[in-house]
Parts: C-alpha cells; sequence; structure tokens
C-alpha cells in the first residue's frame, strides 16, 4: 500500500503525497518479428519516463490461454507442423510473438508485466472456481520462453495479475480471499524464484458496497473504485448508462457505487481510475486532458491511465501512451512541487 509522508516543521504539518503510477491494460496484440505500433509507443514510453512506474497489463485472450475463453480458438500455443523443420509451439507464453516482444517490457527497469484474468463478479456459475485456478497457475508458470530469434530464450515472467470484473459485495468475500491466497501462494512457489515484485489488482470498475470495502482492499494491493470514458457520446466502446469523467466529481464512497473513492479516506492511495475514450464532446486536447490527469494525481490514488482509444488502442491522440505518460510524469512533479491549484 501506496502511503502519505506527514511531517511537521515549526508546527506546521506538511503532506507529501505518494506518487500516482500508471496502470496500463495492453490488450493490443504484440506484433512478432517487428513490435506492434500499440507495444513500440508503449515501450518508448516507458522508457521516456523513468520516474513513472508502469503497471502493464497483458491479456492474450482473455487470459493466458486459448481455453480461458471458451469456444475462442485464439492463437496461443498452437502447434504447427505444416514444416517438418519448426514448430512454433511453447509450453508457457501464449506464443512467440508474446515471447519475443512481452521479453522486451521486462527489460525495463521501471515497468511491471501483470497477467489478465475474468472472474465474472464472483458468479461461478459463469466461471468456476477451477477454471480461475487454471489461468492463475498458467501466469505463475510464465519464466523464460523461445523467442522468434533461434535459439535465444527471453524472461517473460509475470509479476502481478488482473483480476477483471470483481464482485462488489460482501457474499463476494470468501471467492476473493480464496482465489487471491491462492494466487500468491502460486506466484511464491511456482516459476521464476524469487519474484522481485509481485502486486494483485481487483477491478470491480467501480465502489464496493461499504460493508465489503475493508475487506477488498485488504487483499489487494490497488483496486480499480472508477472505469469510466470521457466522451458524453455513448458508443461501441462506451455503451449503456455511465457517467463521463471529471476528477471534480470524485468523493468518498459513502456506499454509493458510482462515487469513484472509497468511503475510507486512508484507502485512496490504493484506488486505481480508468478512463477510456478522450475524445469530444466534452473538448478532448492536451489542455484540458493535462487537466484531468492533474486533478486526478491530486486525488492522491494510487494508479490511472487514460486512453483516447479502447483496451487495445494506445497511439491514438490526444489520450495516446506517450503523450499521458508524459503528462504524469510531469502533473506527479507538480504536485510534488506545491505547483498551483
Amino acid at each position: 500500500m501506496k502511503s502519505s509522508l506527514f511531517t511537521s516543521l515549526s508546527g506546521l504539518t506538511i503532506t507529501v503525497m505518494a506518487r500516482t503510477e500508471i496502470m496500463l491494460p495492453l490488450y493490443a496484440a504484440p506484433g512478432g518479428t517487428t513490435t506492434s505500433a500499440e507495444w513500440s509507443a508503449t515501450i518508448d514510453a516507458i522508457r521516456a519516463n523513468r520516474d513513472m512506474h508502469f503497471y502493464v497489463v497483458i491479456n492474450p485472450n482473455n487470459g493466458p490461454k486459448n481455453t480461458s475463453t471458451p469456444g475462442n480458438p485464439g492463437g496461443c500455443n498452437v502447434h504447427d507442423t505444416t514444416d517438418p523443420n519448426f514448430d512454433p509451439f511453447i509450453e508457457h507464453g501464449c506464443n512467440r510473438d508474446y515471447s519475443t516482444n512481452l521479453a522486451k517490457i521486462n527489460q525495463e527497469p521501471n515497468a511491471q508485466t501483470v497477467g489478465y484474468i475474468y472472474t465474472r463478479y464472483g458468479d461461478e456459475t459463469l466461471r468456476s472456481r477451477e477454471e480461475i485456478e487454471k489461468d492463475i497457475t498458467e501466469w505463475a508458470l510464465w519464466d523464460k520462453a523461445a523467442t522468434w530469434s533461434f535459439g535465444v530464450e527471453a524472461n517473460i515472467s509475470i509479476h502481478g495479475l488482473w483480476f477483471d470484473e470483481t464482485g462488489i459485495d460482501i457474499g463476494n468475500r470468501s471467492e476473493y480471499e480464496h482465489l487471491t491466497s491462492f494466487a500468491r501462494n502460486e506466484f511464491a512457489t511456482k516459476g521464476p524464484q524469487p519474484r522481485n515484485q509481485f502486486s494483485i489488482i481487483m477491478n470491480p470498475g467501480s465502489n464496493p458496497t461499504t460493508e465489503y470495502e475493508p475487506f477488498l482492499f485488504q487483499m489487494a494491493d490497488a483496486v480499480v473504485t472508477r472505469e469510466t470514458c470521457w466522451t458524453s457520446t455513448p458508443n461501441e466502446d462506451c455503451a449503456g448508462t455511465y457517467t463521463p469523467y471529471d476528477y471534480r466529481e470524485m468523493y468518498q464512497g459513502l456506499g454509493n457505487k458510482t462515487a469513484g473513492l472509497p468511503k475510507d479516506p486512508a484507502l485512496n492511495s490504493k484506488a486505481v481510475v480508468i478512463v477510456h475514450q478522450v475524445v469530444d464532446p466534452p473538448t478532448a486536447n492536451n489542455q484540458t486532458l493535462y487537466e484531468q490527469i492533474l486533478g486526478t494525481v491530486r486525488l492522491g490514488v494510487h494508479s490511472a491511465w487514460f486512453t483516447s482509444g479502447n483496451w487495445s488502442q494506445e497511439t491514438r491522440l490526444p489520450a495516446s501512451v506517450g503523450f499521458v505518460s508524459e503528462m504524469f510524469s510531469r502533473a506527479n512533479n507538480e504536485t510534488a512541487g506545491g505547483g498551483s491549484k
């Protein structure tokens, strides 16, 4: 858990806010021998902003393998016997496209790769505990794997889990306590050891109930309490009823699942904000985007992300991965330096 530091100088109490880091869902395909534009831009942003910690969520097929989504053939762990001299199959790591390019992210000291798992809001009739556990174990086993550079193995280890579609009610407590405990044990005993870092991020996309909040935040390292869109015009990626994002309308939970911040202010440092479709209306440009990012940083949340696209589009303007990463770095530095509010 991140914390704020309180110091006293001559009776004056000063609050030093912890940094708001970057939580980046990178669901785009990685490319093959040539890295895709989305992944290249992400790697460039990581390198250009060494003062920021990037949690990079990897999602080959709604999970680490084809069976993560039944009925979807996917492209993971597939034997190809058409060439008698070469079979690109790798046991763990989805495929050589992922092993080749994931290794590039793992080389960056300020990047932490996180594996995606969907949980259907804790409803075992929609996804069983056994299915989720299989994905957890698979992610834990990603270690070293062959790449498209023949004879070369690369580090494809995963250093956290993103539990998507997380339940928000007290009735979900036992299920998620089991899953998070199982995950920590699997990652501590399987795959590469020791792991220098490991984080569990829960994504309900809204506030949990007041009763459940302390338990959910205790079992997770970070919780997405607000996932919404910027634009006020619904589209394919922003369907249904939602409240467009504005940091000025974020408030402490009080039992309202759309509040955006936990009921307990001490938990702000574990809250995460995700904003999709940063496009007009309202006006989406560099100025308005930075205002919202700066305001979000000043809320003292754990991490956040803004994108003009969806989960697999990182280069669309104005909220491209490069610009957003630079803005978060600038906003953190301005906040730490006591810039004008």
